[in-house]
């Protein structure tokens, strides 16, 4: 089998293997059956509002540099409140550079929300919040775009680093997934961008784990 072939294939299992850790994004595997036009249709009837979120993460490599998460998820919810509900999703799937999949879109009830987290799921690395705000209206389907964030190490040993924090537009590449899948719905999105909460750079501070053959210190 050819070495792109078992990337593929890689990809696609860990995508699935993504997908069981976070909850999926309930729009594009509607459970009832329907096209997914139909479906979002009957979610919007339901007084509800349809979300499309992306996320893009890149975090220290050992060596020096950053590197780009492969399987980023978000946590939105109504308040920072632990104990309170909370969604967490998987958004865009990214191999060999490109988009393989995006689940960064899910309904969710009228009401003003938070992006309360973004995490990488290969990776286990979490960065904690609230990032930024946002507003979901009942029977609209809204592009509240991307949140970019940045982590450049301090160095092999350093417990410094630093991040910064942006909101950009969702790609061309998710839209066209998104239209081949909905398209009459996609002709109805509204954009109204997240409002990123707090200074978009900021110092962090990491624990420096030493690890050998008898474990990690």
């Amino acid at each position: 089998m050819k070495p792109t072939i078992l990337l593929a294939v890689w990809f696609a299992v860990v995508a699935s293997m993504t997908a069981a850790r976070a909850q999926s994004g309930d729009i594009l595997r509607p459970e009832d059956g329907l096209p997914v036009d139909e479906h979002i249709a009957r979610v919007l009837q339901d007084h509800r509002g349809v979300v499309i979120v992306d996320a893009i993460l890149s975090t220290p490599k050992i060596g020096g540099g950053v590197t780009r998460c492969a399987f980023p998820v978000v946590s939105l919810g109504q308040t920072p409140d632990k104990h309170a509900p909370t969604k967490t999703i998987g958004v865009s799937v990214i191999g060999a550079g490109k988009l393989t999949a995006f689940n960064g879109i899910t309904s969710l009830p009228a009401g003003e929300y938070l992006l309360l987290s973004i995490g990488c799921s290969n990776t286990n690395e979490g960065y904690g919040g609230p990032h930024a705000k946002f507003e979901v209206r009942a029977g609209e389907i809204v592009d509240i775009g991307a949140l970019r964030l940045d982590h450049e190490g301090g160095g092999l040993f350093s417990k410094a680093g630093k991040t910064h924090r942006s909101v950009e537009g969702i790609s061309p590449e998710v839209m066209a997934f998104l239209k081949a899948r909905a398209p009459r719905a996609m002709t109805h999105v509204v954009r109204r961008p997240m409002t990123m909460l707090g200074s978009p750079d900021s110092v962090t501070h990491t624990i420096v784990r030493r690890c050998s053959i008898f474990g990690c210190l």
